[in-house]
């Protein structure tokens, strides 16, 4: 098998930073380090063993030629899988966390604490983890989003107020009260599912790395969806910036998306994102001449908003908020999985409604019903 080059150079760039950081981390402390600082450098050892581990798999798969090889070369893939190794079904993880034999759905919460010691150094609250997803989402990191281990919380967002001359000695009436105000919170769930064959989960154990990438994609996806449109599960319901911003009836055109930015503009706040479809961003886009695209806040395609929508808004002056931990949860005893020698997995993130320091930071362009 031919050796994958492009993955071995990163594998020794990633090892030669951590080196670098260890050696640093020495230097300073020498043998005496603090317990924060021993921590660290047992991190960076134990990345710099796996980087070593990774790169003497690839080198020792492409010098293996057997009749397995030419089978999945003959398919079009350019690596075979690892060898079997079968384990438990306890052993088998998701996030991070250990499955648990159940019936149905018993979410726990994927907190460092309940991580397994070896794996605490991959645990990262909800927010980065939807960011940082491959095709993940493409809202969290662009918006205030901060994080809370309840079910209410309080927003952070400074309200937008407004100064005026005061009357000498005047007295305060109840007209001087118009103010934002700061208040509180409630979550809704998005939850993701997904199934796998007992024995490929158990035989593989390289397959749980697609597992949490479909989940924590489809928990990013989702809260795009619920950023910009709001949701409900049927007891709470959350608005998003479509139902919070300020609508102007128009075709979205190089004109009517200047006027919402000047519009932003006028509210004290520089716009910093247009949000578009994919085919809407297609059409302004050839619309619009080059020289002027430099100048706009940047534009971000994204499916969550409807065709023929464009969003201008100050995105740094909006926030929601998130439950800190994902939940996790496995199961592999329901007669629909066991019938057919399933397990399946779940993974569900808490966020609350989106929250807007003034509505008019948010401006929505859209065609007349």
């Amino acid at each position: 098998m031919t050796l994958n080059a492009t993955l071995a150079a990163d594998h020794m760039a990633k090892r030669e930073a951590a080196t670098v950081k260890l050696t640093a981390l020495q230097a300073k402390y020498g043998s005496n380090l603090p317990a924060g600082a021993k921590e660290t450098e047992e991190r960076l050892l134990s990345e710099i063993a796996q980087h070593d581990k990774t790169v003497r798999g690839l080198v020792g798969n492409a010098i293996e030629h057997d009749a397995y090889v030419a089978e999945v070369r003959a398919t079009g893939a350019m690596q075979r899988p690892d060898a079997v190794q079968r384990r438990a079904l306890e052993d088998v993880r998701v996030l991070g966390m250990p499955l648990v034999r159940a019936e149905g759905f018993v979410f726990a919460e994927r907190s460092a604490d309940a991580l397994d010691a070896l794996d605490t150094g991959n645990w990262n609250d909800a927010p980065v983890m939807l960011a940082e997803a491959p095709n993940g989402s493409q809202l969290i990191g662009r918006i205030q989003t901060f994080t809370h281990n309840s079910t209410r919380g309080y927003v952070p967002v400074v309200p937008q107020l407004t100064a005026a001359i005061a009357g000498r000695n005047a007295p305060m009436g109840p007209g001087d009260l118009k103010s934002a105000k700061i208040g509180t919170f409630e979550t809704v769930k998005i939850a993701a599912y997904v199934k796998a064959d007992r024995d490929e989960i158990q035989d593989y154990p390289q397959l749980e790395t697609s597992i949490d990438a479909a989940i924590l994609s489809a928990l990013g996806a989702g809260v795009d969806d619920l950023i910009v449109n709001g949701g409900t599960d049927g007891d709470v319901t959350v608005p998003g910036l479509l139902a919070l911003g300020t609508v102007t009836a128009a075709t979205v055109s190089v004109a009517s998306v200047l006027s919402a930015i000047a519009r932003v503009k006028t509210a004290r706040v520089a716009p910093d994102t247009i949000l578009m479809h994919p085919d809407t961003e297609a059409a302004f886009l050839g619309a619009i001449d080059g020289a002027l695209l430099g100048k706009l806040p940047e534009i971000v395609a994204i499916p969550s908003v409807a065709a023929g929508v464009a969003i201008v808004a100050a995105l740094g002056n909006t926030a929601v908020a998130m439950r800190e931990n994902l939940g996790v949860a496995s199961a592999t005893d329901h007669p629909d999985l066991f019938k057919f020698d399933q397990v399946a997995f779940a993974g569900r993130a808490r966020i609350s409604d989106v929250v807007v320091a003034n509505a008019a930071h948010v401006q929505i362009v859209k065609p007349a019903a």
